[in-house]
């Protein structure tokens, strides 16, 4: 790859110098990019837009001769490498926008601050999906819908019930989905024998409710059966956050048979933080199987299977064990030499996005708080509190803009809701579900466009 762009000479016409050479402009970042080949020493202008270039703009850049014909030349042009998606743009989404510079987080047209401030996840839920915060009048007929949708199908708590009580969260869950959606083949595209979604904001909006409401469901549905416990329906007009609650036995006040006050309202704020957070691995998951036009729940499928590695959501249930494995703190100045060493990866340090603190970190400090949960009584955060105050000063980690995530702290709150470790990931991807049908939806309002990516080979070709 490096030896390609040796080839290119980059030149920006106008606008913002993406390349550092010079004063970047204050206004919009938009302009032309000034590509000269001296393979061919052809000069080809791009486009700047937002301060991003279309890669396809690069496939006129070829070394095929006037003689080629069109098809040729493009197909032998300039193709764009980027392992791992690391500065690929996917989509144009109005969803969330985050600054990992600033440590920033915002949902449609309101800060992640304001809307823990003064929201519930409900509302945020339709902020999300809808573009806007509800009306009291919308706000009930959307929970309303959610509830009348989450009384599992024939068939899916069998489903679920068959698998080893001990076995990872994410497998009965999916077999959940699937079971889900089999019960209503008719709204699974292959079925019905034509595109059910794409263009049709009714059917999407149905898609949403029913996706998320079966998430939730087979949730709690496998909640129950790790612990061989009861599965109760959810009560018609209670709030999502009250429903899995209710539906896992989980936080119930005893006199009234409802979930206790503050375990809905940390819950709620929970489920916020988590709703969404742009274009994740698993909500590049469910985005690409989307992109095939295929049905919600099999996005969420695809989502849920991404969020169960360790690399991703996986590692909130990994920073917990690993807390416990560290055990004291006494270990943890051994264990940070390790990550230093890279011996030892250290869960909850650091983030792709974010090179200033982690935005979600400061509402978590404050669950906590309000949990009474602290270092005294929880092992695992003593030694996790001892991981952020050496790292805080550690030129190792200070100077590579390593700061603690929400994955450090967001374990704990769960934990301290009586939740064990095994279905902490799980109920972070309930929320997160929502994300992932927001976007969903919005790309069912677009023109079909499937992803699929290129490769550049490297192995022998035969042949001329």
């Amino acid at each position: 790859m490096a030896a390609i762009f040796d080839s290119l000479i980059f030149i920006v016409s106008k606008g913002l110098n993406t390349f550092g050479l010079g004063t970047p402009s204050t206004g919009k970042s938009d302009g032309e990019l000034t590509v000269v080949d001296s393979r061919t020493s052809k000069s080809y202008t791009i486009p700047i837009t937002d301060n991003t270039v279309n890669a396809i703009d690069f496939r006129h850049i070829s070394t095929l001769g006037l003689t080629a014909s069109p098809l040729e030349r493009y197909e032998h042009g300039m193709r764009i490498q980027d392992p791992g998606f690391r500065n690929t743009i996917v989509c144009e989404s109005s969803i969330t926008y985050i600054d990992g510079l600033k440590g920033k987080i915002q949902y449609r047209d309101r800060t992640l601050d304001e809307l823990m401030e003064h929201n519930d996840f409900e509302d945020v839920a339709f902020l999300l999906i809808w573009g806007q915060l509800p009306s009291a009048a919308a706000k009930e007929s959307f929970r309303l819908k959610l509830a009348a949708r989450a009384n599992p199908p024939a068939g899916v708590e069998e489903t679920i019930r068959s698998f080893p009580r001990d076995a990872p969260y994410h497998l009965p869950i999916i077999a959940g989905l699937s079971a889900w959606a089999a019960a209503n083949p008719s709204t699974i595209p292959i079925f019905a024998g034509k595109e059910l979604y794409l263009g049709k904001p009714e059917a999407v909006d149905e898609g949403v409710l029913t996706a998320f409401a079966a998430i939730v469901t087979v949730t709690a549905l496998t909640y129950c059966h790790q612990r061989d416990r009861k599965f109760t329906r959810p009560d018609p007009n209670a709030s999502v956050v009250e429903n899995i609650l209710r539906m896992m036995g989980a936080g119930i006040d005893e006199t009234t048979g409802r979930p206790l006050d503050k375990m809905v309202r940390i819950l709620n704020k929970l489920w916020i933080i988590y709703a969404d957070h742009e274009m994740t691995n698993s909500t590049a998951a469910a985005m690409h199987v989307g992109s095939t036009l295929a049905d919600p729940l099999a996005t969420l499928i695809a989502g849920a299977s991404a969020g169960s590695g360790p690399l991703h959501a996986g590692a909130i249930d990994l920073a917990y064990k690993n807390f416990q494995r560290i055990g004291t703190k006494a270990n943890v100045p051994q264990v940070i030499e390790d990550v230093k060493a890279k011996k030892y990866r250290l869960f909850g340090y650091g983030h792709r996005i974010y090179k200033a603190i982690d935005p979600r970190v400061k509402h978590l400090r404050k669950m906590l708080g309000e949990l009474q949960v602290d270092e005294h009584t929880t092992p695992e955060l003593a030694v996790a509190m001892e991981i952020d105050r050496i790292a805080a000063t550690d030129p190792y980690f200070t100077s590579r803009n390593l700061n603690v995530n929400a994955d450090l702290y967001g374990c704990f709150v769960f934990s301290a809701m009586g939740f064990e470790s095994d279905i902490i990931t799980a109920l972070m991807l309930s929320a997160r579900a929502i994300g992932g049908m927001a976007h969903w939806r919005e790309m069912m309002g677009k023109p079909a466009n499937i992803w699929r990516p290129l490769q550049r080979f490297t192995g022998e070709v035969i042949g001329p």
